[in-house]
């Protein structure tokens, strides 16, 4: 069920809220007016993304496709309370929204960006919006990634804020409108690059231990190529192999070391090259493997059900405890939190794994990509068979 907030609640709170986040964020908010029931659409790169969309609507909303702040701190608790509290899909809460007459807010990522570029919006997002008779409201969160990067601790980090009002529609607009050109028009208006925007417009986002579990997103030292060797402290980036050392900016950027990146996602975007290599050189030996987890089983209620180490192997990914799943059973892999992976399969399953270490959990994300692209790629052939231990069964799982 849809669930929108006190709209009396909502009107009196809004001023209030916009003075507290121009203090605390730096936020610069620009007010969107749309008449009748709407969908928000908005690029998501920080926990108080909800937050700051709110403000920038004449009606309340909540919003659908995001991960749960933590509760820690008022704003934090805020942008919590913002989240659709049921597990509704974006598409399911289009329809509700139309069918009361409400307005919803979107992030059709359906997560934080890990680097500081908008991730792939749904191919379908445009055909549905047409079809719920909803008016139309684009949102673009420009400085929210280096605000609150996805994987620091230590967060907000003042710098520069603001919300970008892209594109306000109405029903009737949006249904003359051809749905490949509105696809278009909504990938273009939430496209940011966190990086880009801070080299256009400089300001430092000010903060302590800035470059602190950087070590989440970059798992690759550019030095001596060596993986899960890296660490953090303060604002240095070092590689415990090499030695390698290199100072996290207020900007954004690197200041040493002779780091032949400009930012964080450019290191990213080489790391996936590394990680493809990875992939082909493994052979029967784990691609990669981290201790200190936890496994919780999300089908009985989140219940923990052991702790131990993770294996990413060409075939299948060993969870804590051996259940083993072949990979082209995993239905969705998907970040939660820093370091923190909520998995999904074919057959029903549903874990998450949490752990409290600075992990580069992405890297997985990453690598079962790859992995699924060269079994496409590959000739086809009968597959392999695999013995699965009793926690994976065929009887458990129906």
């Amino acid at each position: 069920m849809l669930r929108t907030p006190n709209p009396l609640f909502w009107a009196i709170l809004r001023p209030l809220l916009r003075l507290i986040l121009r203090l605390k964020l730096h936020f610069i908010p620009r007010l969107a007016r749309a008449n009748g029931p709407f969908v928000l659409l908005c690029n998501h790169a920080s926990w108080y993304d909800p937050l700051l969309a709110a403000v920038c609507v004449n009606r309340p909303l909540r919003f659908v496709g995001a991960d749960q702040p933590p509760r820690a701190g008022l704003l934090l608790s805020l942008a919590r309370s913002l989240r659709q509290p049921d597990a509704l899909s974006w598409q399911d809460a289009l329809r509700e929204a139309a069918a009361s007459g409400q307005c919803v807010g979107v992030f059709p990522e359906g997560r934080r960006c890990p680097d500081g570029v908008t991730g792939p919006i749904p191919a379908e997002l445009a055909a549905r919006i047409q079809a719920s008779g909803l008016g139309l409201v684009v949102l673009r969160l420009e400085g929210a990634y280096l605000t609150a990067p996805r994987w620091a601790d230590r967060i907000p980090r003042p710098g520069r804020l603001r919300a970008r009002v892209m594109r306000t529609l109405a029903p009737g607009v949006l249904q003359a409108m051809e749905t490949d050109e509105l696809q278009t028009l909504i990938e273009q208006d939430l496209q940011e690059n966190a990086f880009e925007t801070v080299r256009r417009r400089p300001a430092p986002y000010r903060g302590e231990g800035t470059a602190e579990r950087l070590e989440k997103l970059l798992c690759v030292c550019p030095k001596c190529g060596a993986f899960g060797t890296l660490e953090s402290r303060d604002n240095e980036l070092s590689c415990r192999g090499c030695g390698f050392t290199t100072v996290y900016t207020l900007s954004g950027g690197f200041r040493g070391g002779n780091v032949p990146f400009a930012d964080p996602l450019q290191w990213a975007r080489w790391q996936e090259g590394r990680i493809r290599l990875a992939c082909e050189a493994a052979g029967d030996g784990p691609i990669f493997e981290d201790g200190g987890y936890e496994i919780y089983d999300l089908r009985h209620g989140g219940e923990r059900i052991g702790t131990g180490g993770l294996h990413l192997y060409r075939d299948r990914l060993e969870l804590p405890t051996g259940i083993a799943i072949p990979t082209e059973d995993i239905l969705s892999l998907r970040l939660v939190g820093g370091s923190g992976l909520a998995i999904e399969t074919r057959r029903g399953s549903r874990f998450e794994l949490k752990t409290i270490k600075a992990i580069c959990a992405e890297k997985y994300l990453t690598a079962l990509a790859i992995l699924k692209e060269n079994a496409r790629l590959a000739p086809d052939k009968a597959p392999e068979e695999a013995p699965e231990p009793a926690e994976y069964t065929e009887e458990e799982e129906t």
